[in-house]
């Protein structure tokens, strides 16, 4: 009997089970414990520089009610990004890194490849030109080793433009338009949550590769991979990569 098929683990936003999530601190580790893939969401501060972050607010990172394209970058760099409510003061000197701090270390490990996500709260605020101009132009050292993702389309068009080497997309639904989307657009990656993976894979067949959102269960990573997912990303990178299902790969 052959053994189980094993998809590839992405460290989603780095190692968030055990370090603030979308710091550099974060990515860090989740290489240092084996991860080859990482993921990192960018928005733009109000200055237009590209940060680190998820969420459009900073409450849930920072603990400070505000938008991060509220604040220009000299003011989100001395915020302790720590994420308090979940480690309370144990990352205290945790900062929200600049993509261009990301991009610099990323080039220093070619073997590791980047999903750099687009937001799209940023992209409604400044428009698809600012952000996907700003975000390409400060990927350009790590280029090769990044692939540019958003559930936007169409500034994964216009980054294919500028010089993405691959893109992917995060469909929002299966219905008759995001199908032509899906053929016209033609990503090198599709993203689907995990409770709507078989829907959204028999929905959308293609050349592309899948990519499964967010799982932190070994055994759940392996039926997912036999359902035809080829990428698992997961919150619990360093867990994920010692449980007895993946250490022998």
């Amino acid at each position: 009997m052959s053994p189980p098929r094993l998809p590839i683990l992405v460290a989603h936003r780095g190692w968030p089970a055990r370090y603030p999530e979308n710091t550099l601190e974060s990515l860090q580790a989740a290489v240092l414990a084996g991860a080859r893939f990482i993921e990192f969401d960018i928005q733009l501060s109000r200055d237009r520089v590209p940060v680190l972050c998820h969420d459009a607010s900073l409450k849930r990172t920072t603990g400070l009610d505000r938008l991060v394209m509220d604040l220009d970058i000299q003011e989100l760099i001395t915020l302790n990004a720590g994420e308090r409510q979940r480690f309370g003061e144990r990352y205290a000197a945790v900062r929200l890194p600049q993509l261009a701090e990301v991009a610099a270390w990323l080039k220093r490990i070619p073997q590791v490849r980047a999903f750099v996500e687009i937001k799209r709260q940023s992209l409604r605020h400044f428009g698809r030109e600012i952000v996907v101009r700003q975000i390409m132009s400060v990927l350009q050292p790590a280029l090769d080793q990044c692939i540019v993702i958003s559930f936007d389309h169409a500034c994964l068009s216009m980054a294919r433009r500028l010089g993405a080497h691959a893109i992917g997309w995060a469909p929002g639904n299966t219905d008759q338009e995001m199908r032509e989307t899906a053929g016209s657009l033609q990503p090198d990656y599709l993203f689907a949550e995990e409770k709507r993976f078989a829907e959204i894979y028999a929905a959308l067949p293609g050349d592309w590769q899948w990519i499964v959102y967010a799982v932190q269960d070994p055994q759940r990573a392996l039926q997912l991979a036999a359902q035809g997912a080829e990428f698992v990303e997961t919150n619990a990178i360093g867990e994920m990569l010692m449980a007895p299902e993946f250490a022998q790969s």
